[in-house]
Order: C-alpha cells, then structure tokens, then sequence
C-alpha cells in the first residue's frame, strides 16, 4: 500500500509515528500521524545519515537519480500503475492531464540536465544541516524540483507534502533508495498540516535552510518562525507575447498548451496574451487549440467555486459586448479584451487576448506586477525585442509559445539559484 511518509533508514522504527488506513473510492493509503517529538526524531536521523550521502560519488548518484526518473516517466511501470490513480483524484486532473503534466515536471530533470546542475554544484558545508522543503500542493511531482539540487549539494532532505497530495514524494524516495541504499538515511518525506506552530517547531530549529513553495501569508509565518532560514517561491503568473510578424496558428496551438497543462493552475500557465496582430484573429485560432486539447487532455472534475469565477467573467465580457469563445465552460475561454492591463485568470483554462498596437508600452503596461511575474511565453521579433525590459520586472523564464512549461533543472524559478541558496551560510551559521 503507498503512504504518505517515508522514513529515513536512520529513523528508530520502533517509535512514532503510527500509520492508519486512508480508503476513498479510488484513493487508499497509510497516513502517519505526527507529534512534535516524532518529527524531531526525522531530524535528527536526517542528520545521521549524511555521512553516507556525502560519501557517493557523482557518477552513482547521477545514474540513481536518471534511472528513477526514467522509471517515472514510463506510465507502464510499476510505480507508476500504482501512483497515477490515487494521484489524479488528489490534483483534480484527469488521467492524460496527469500524464502531460508529469511528463513536462519529470522531463525537465532527466538525466541531462541532473548533469548540467551537477556540473554547477558544489557541497555545501557539513554544518549546514537538513534542508525542509515545503512543497505546493498545485501542480504534481514538485518534490523533485527540490530535491535534486539538494541531494547533489550533499545536503540530507525533508519533504513536506501538501496534504492534498501526499503521496508522490514517499513513492519517489522508495523508488530512489533503492536504486542508491546510502541515500536511504539522508531523506525523508511526511505530511502534517502546515502552520501547526508546535509540531513544526523542532523541524524548524532542526533545519539549515528552508526552501517553501506558498501564498504570501505562509511564507512570512515561516520567515517569522525561521529568521534568516526560509527562500520562498510566492505566488506568480506568467503571460504570452505575440508580435504583428509572428505565425498565429504556430503562436496559438504552442499558447494553448501553455495554458491547458497542469488545468492552468502553475506558475507558468499563461494566462492572458498581449498582441500587436489581429487580436480575433488569434482568439479564434487559440479557441480551436484548445478545443483539441480538451479532447487529448480532458480538464479534472470541475470545482463549484472556479466554474463559477469562470461563468461570472463570461457574462461580463457578454454584458461589455467582448469577442468570447463559444467553447463549453470546461472546454476553455478566449475573451478579447481592449483593456491591456493585466489581470489574473479564475482558471479553467481562461485566458484574455488583449491588442496592443504598439508593444513597446507593455512593460509600462506590467509594472504594477513588478515582482509577482514568472513567465513569458514570446513569439515574433518584437515581442524577444521586449527580454531585457520584462526581466526588470522580475520574469525569470522566456521561451516560444509551448515551451513555456517545459523549463529544465537549471532554471532559476524566480531568479533564484538554489544551488547558490543551499550552499551559501544562513545568518545563524555566519
């Protein structure tokens, strides 16, 4: 039976914490239930075992790593015919959803680019102690976005599954212990409600570095809670460009991919479009890509409160007399809309198109979101023209429509180098 928790070889088995049945239809697993005193014990063992994970060679743990991760990319495979059911019901994604989604997350970390990070790499101090990674619990298989960089620093790790998804972290790690035992003492995986003051808090004390995926508010309880300790990824949104020059059917079937993966729900989903082309031009074309990807990637059972966000915006745009898709609710929605600022989707695969006449004034158009920007998906000259001017205001990412979700282990989320994060001294260790 999967669990939502996976101790470190070096944890003593004959304590906490106890394991209980999760049975849901379609959904069953063993769940542990923490103390405080369990929790510090995952610790503590994570701390024993980095000896043995200081003491494998590049080479073994590049081959152990590729080799898991090819194993989790084959939807035939073991793991993944046990996982990828309870997994959809968890994420509210439908089966191919899943599929295209771990796809893109598992692919970005295959063996080569594992190897151009690795190349980066250099461990960290043996004083730095184990790193908490506080996983978020909209897009799946997040925890190896984590985990890598940590492992190849040399740093033992937790991983701190959401609660609406605990069960791909724990999968991994057995998976990955298996194929590399001296690994099996240096990380761990567990699932506790977040925010619990006194259950976090030996976890808290007992880490060197704090890598949190989050809203605002948690990440600044954790800051409060961990001075000097936490590297936050906050909430962002990303955008598309398309030049008068650009290929509207190339730029609209790579935008719909963009924003149907993951059922529009990450950091990289685009959610709207500016374009000095013909707007309705692009809409309608954008209409039809991803009316067929509803049909290869079906969206996730609907949730009451987005499909009414989405139903709210539709009538709106009619009452305003916008140009909108006519595309079922759960199918997608394409609103063109002249007013260019920027604003966020309710999901469902929403996007605005807005026309921009001339591009140049978008960066003026985004400053208000200085800071809260991730991706840009750019096609044709003058919107790659705009690169230098978007990243002053915080994009980390650039890449044609379709590519934009696809963003390998080097990438810097959010202009953060974890590398560099992991390895350089916290305040408390200065």
């Amino acid at each position: 039976m999967l669990r939502d928790a996976f101790l470190p070889a070096t944890y003593p088995h004959s304590r906490e914490p106890v394991f209980r049945a999760v049975d849901k239809p379609g959904i069953r697993y063993s769940a542990a239930r923490w103390t405080p005193e369990s929790l510090g014990r995952v610790v503590a063992a994570l701390r024993e075992g980095e000896a043995a994970l200081r003491a494998i060679p590049d080479d073994e743990m590049l081959a152990a790593w590729g080799d898991t991760v090819s194993t989790f990319l084959r939807t035939v495979s073991l793991e993944r015919r046990a996982l990828d059911p309870p997994l959809a019901r968890l994420c509210g994604l439908s089966k191919e959803g899943l599929r295209a989604g771990l796809e893109v997350v598992l692919g970005g970390v295959r063996r080569e680019p594992a190897a151009a990070l690795l190349a980066r790499a250099r461990p960290a101090s043996e004083d730095a102690g184990p790193v908490l990674a506080v996983l978020a619990s909209n897009l799946p298989a997040l925890a190896v976005q984590t985990l890598l960089p940590a492992l190849l620093v040399r740093r033992p790790v937790l991983l701190k599954s959401p609660s609406a998804e605990p069960l791909f972290a724990p999968a991994f790690l057995t998976a990955l212990t298996r194929r590399e035992p001296r690994l099996a003492g240096a990380v761990a995986a567990a699932t506790w409600p977040g925010g619990d003051v006194r259950l976090e808090a030996p976890v808290l004390e007992g880490v060197g570095t704090v890598l949190a995926y989050g809203e605002r508010r948690a990440l600044a309880d954790l800051e409060r809670r961990a001075p000097g300790k936490v590297v936050g990824y906050g909430p962002k949104i990303s955008f598309g460009v398309v030049g008068a020059s650009a290929d509207v059917r190339a730029a609209a079937e790579g935008l719909a991919r963009d924003v149907a993966l993951f059922d529009q729900r990450g950091c990289l989903s685009v959610v709207a479009v500016h374009t000095a082309g013909d707007a309705a031009a692009l809409s309608r074309r954008l209409e039809t890509e991803l009316l067929d990807l509803a049909r290869r990637w079906p969206p996730g059972p609907p949730v009451r409160a987005v499909s009414a966000a989405v139903q709210h915006l539709r009538l709106e745009a009619e009452m305003r007399g916008l140009r909108m898709s006519n595309l079922a609710l759960r199918q997608g929605t394409v609103i063109v809309d002249p007013d260019p600022e920027l604003k966020a989707s309710p999901g469902l695969r929403t996007v605005r198109v807005h026309p921009l006449k001339d591009l140049e004034r978008l960066p003026e158009i985004l400053a208000p979101w200085r800071g809260r920007l991730q991706g840009a998906a750019l096609a044709g000259e003058e919107a790659w023209a705009l690169e230098s001017r978007l990243a002053d205001l915080g994009v980390s990412r650039f890449a044609a429509p379709g590519e934009l979700q696809s963003p390998d282990a080097t990438w810097l989320n959010g202009g953060i180098d974890p590398l560099a994060a992991l390895t350089s001294p916290s305040p408390s260790r200065r």
